[in-house]
């Protein structure tokens, strides 16, 4: 069952939950001790749990027993949800009741005894239009079929003639921002005259709780207006970009933003519908080579015709003479 639970920053994104209720409700946790114990008295396995260092009194107290087991003690209730988010936008499955989370390979038993919901992200397809990069040309946005939960992305056809380029961006970059700024119309202006096929990546790099996610849940947002409303992708992109080095994520905003740019897809964005997806096409990009060259080390990137750019992303006459430079397949 796919539900909807609160993230931090006001977004919501679609986590898998499964609730359940202890036979006897544990009393309040308040402490990282009364929370170990209670993990050994519900049948948790681990029992060499290490606390570990914080850097300020103010943040959440961990206990960690190898790399499978992590008890967590938060400030409060938001702060613990906020917590199970973010090891949800990582693919780990965690238990979350109050104030605190559990990471555990026995999760679903250590429910029976402690209650909570274990909170998961769940597999999906990915959305139209974008295998993983959505593409550009004379004729707009080149249709492609989601990639499925468990599949991989068709390749684009080889360029003929036309100067083929990759843009990876993370849509809370600031150097992102800088390169859009410098040259999106640039680039907009290439794909439209029939001069190359432009290809944009949003990948997940840079989460942080204090901006809301802005990494994951900037490219799902940017995936939900690829997949219902291609034609609005390059400037809500900028836009959103823009958007973010000034505020975190906000689902209500973002929403916002994308309806002024022509894209109706606020169910989409407060659902988080593309989570899944923007973690695997992060993976890929990671370890896979873009266009054949090799695979991602940071954002931005921009490959043209095979070839890295290594100039001055703010610099839109050094990215345009690099782009002429290039010979087209």
């Amino acid at each position: 069952m796919r539900l909807r639970t609160l993230l931090a920053g006001g977004a919501v994104a679609a986590l898998a939950l499964l609730a359940g209720c202890a036979a006897t409700p544990p009393p309040p946790i308040t402490t990282i001790g009364e929370l170990g114990a209670a993990y050994l008295e519900a049948g948790g396995e681990c029992a060499e749990l290490v606390e570990q260092y914080r850097a300020a009194e103010d943040d959440p107290v961990v206990a960690a027993c190898g790399a499978d087991t992590e008890l967590i003690l938060a400030p409060d209730a938001d702060a613990a949800q906020a917590i199970a988010t973010q090891r949800q936008l990582q693919e780990q499955t965690v238990l979350v009741s109050g104030r605190w989370v559990i990471r555990d390979p026995a999760l679903e038993a250590l429910q029976q005894e402690l209650g909570g919901e274990i909170v998961t992200l769940g597999a999906a397809d990915g959305p139209a239009n974008m295998a993983d990069a959505i593409a550009f040309e004379a004729g707009g946005a080149i249709e492609a079929d989601p990639v499925p939960a468990d599949g991989v992305p068709e390749a684009l056809p080889e360029a003929s003639g036309v100067h083929d380029i990759l843009v990876v961006l993370d849509a809370s970059c600031e150097y992102c921002a800088r390169l859009l700024t410098a040259s999106g119309e640039q680039l907009t202006a290439m794909a439209d005259a029939g001069q190359a096929r432009v290809a944009y990546l949003p990948v997940s790099l840079g989460d942080q709780i204090e901006n809301g996610y802005a990494s994951t849940l900037g490219a799902n947002a940017l995936a939900c207006v690829a997949d219902g409303a291609p034609e609005a992708y390059r400037p809500f992109q900028t836009a959103l970009v823009a958007h973010l080095q000034e505020r975190p994520f906000e689902a209500s905003e973002v929403t916002a933003l994308a309806a002024e740019h022509g894209a109706d897809v606020g169910a989409c964005i407060d659902g988080a519908d593309f989570a899944w997806w923007v973690r695997q096409a992060t993976v890929r990009a990671i370890e896979q080579p873009l266009q054949g060259v090799e695979p991602l080390r940071g954002v931005p990137t921009v490959i043209v015709d095979g070839v890295t750019f290594a100039g001055d992303v703010s610099d839109p006459a050094a990215l345009a003479a690099f782009v002429a430079e290039q010979q087209p397949s």
